[in-house]
């Protein structure tokens, strides 16, 4: 055990073992209350759907799994390749150690999305997904980051509670949303696992018109 956190605390093996109590201690966070479940999710500002962030993203099954669990998943695999560096000829955290973690990395991506494959049947549970769906159309939303041209970005429903994150896009490929903007989300592409949201204007227009509010 000694000479394990000896190790862990060796030249670049640094990086994977703060990468690793960051996780920790964000799960720590999350279990007592004091971290929201989203508190460091992640933003797809200005991230195109058809480029490689997002490939990226949708080779580690990011598209259907909470990002914080599938990046738990990433480090843990990444802090255990780089310890396991410590068995092979070479100086523990030295420069031939640093460019191995490269390799590691990529090893450890491969590894966790066929981890996250069973998760991903779990967490697209059709009744889990409606009553998602439940929480969240219809209902207005807060833009996490900026949005336009037709990109993929993401929003937060405030509830009691932990709050949710979802993937959003804009119905109407030429209007723009920025950070924070209130939008409405009027419904959800289920094989994207993507929700599709308009003005807030546009929606009270809506409902002036149909009579629903005068």
């Amino acid at each position: 055990m000694t000479e394990l956190l000896k190790n862990a605390f060796t030249g670049i093996n640094i990086i994977p073992t703060v990468l690793l109590l960051i996780v920790v201690f964000y799960w720590i966070g999350v279990i007592f209350g004091a971290l929201g479940f989203d508190f460091l999710d992640f933003e797809l500002d200005g991230a195109d759907n058809s480029g490689p962030f997002y490939a990226v993203l949708s080779f580690l099954n990011l598209a259907e799994l909470p990002f914080m669990l599938v990046f738990s998943i990433l480090i843990l695999n990444f802090w255990i390749i780089a310890m396991l560096m410590y068995y092979l000829p070479i100086v523990s955290g030295g420069p031939v150690n640093a460019v191995l973690l490269l390799p590691a990395m990529v090893v450890s991506m491969f590894i966790t999305k066929y981890e996250t494959v069973p998760l991903k049947g779990i967490f697209n549970d059709s009744s889990v997904q409606e009553e998602r769906g439940r929480e969240v159309i219809e209902h207005e939303c807060i833009l996490k980051c900026d949005l336009e041209n037709g990109r993929l970005g993401q929003a937060e429903i405030k509830r009691d509670g932990a709050s949710i994150v979802i993937n959003v896009k804009s119905e109407f490929h030429e209007e723009s949303f920025h950070k924070d903007e209130v939008a409405f989300v009027i419904r959800k592409d289920t094989d994207k696992n993507i929700y599709y949201i308009v003005k807030m204007e546009e929606k009270k227009n809506e409902l002036f018109d149909s009579g629903t509010i005068s």
